[in-house]
């Protein structure tokens, strides 16, 4: 039983140093500022513009529908539903553009960091931001490929 235990202890031991051996090496680091990618990124400001439309036309068409709906009397529990459903409607909307919004970041990303052959990046906003010194701002790569 002692025996099977040091065995173990040796193994996890040779497994924790060789694990440190190889983890000590230089890390490529690379940031991004996503407020000047939204700013920026033609592909990202048209898709933003594109839901701020979208959002624009879902509460024209609630604002008709409660009108209607008032006007034939409807109840205020009634109301409430049909409100419920609006608002419902529009975070639909804006969850379907960000989720698309965020895939394109995403891929974008994805082909600057293997282009950089990075192994990770921090989101730095600008004064405020994660990177303090050294890093790669790929920030202007990834707007490039939102063209």
């Amino acid at each position: 039983m002692k025996t099977k235990k040091r065995i173990v202890a040796v193994i996890m031991s040779a497994l924790c140093v060789a694990a440190l051996a190889t983890g000590c090496g230089k890390v490529n680091i690379g940031y991004i500022d996503q407020s000047r990618i939204q700013n920026e990124a033609p592909q990202i400001k048209s898709s933003i513009e594109e839901m701020q439309n979208k959002l624009q036309e879902v509460q024209q068409d609630g604002d008709k529908q409660l009108q209607e709906a008032q006007a034939k009397g409807t109840s205020e529990e009634e109301m409430q539903k049909l409100q419920q459903q609006l608002q419902m409607k529009a975070a639909g909307v804006q969850q379907q553009y960000s989720t698309q919004i965020k895939s394109k970041v995403d891929a974008a990303l994805d082909d600057v960091v293997k282009a950089k052959k990075l192994d990770t990046v921090v989101n730095s906003n600008g004064k405020d931001g994660v990177v303090v010194s050294g890093g790669t701002d790929i920030t202007d790569e990834v707007i490039q490929k939102l063209q």
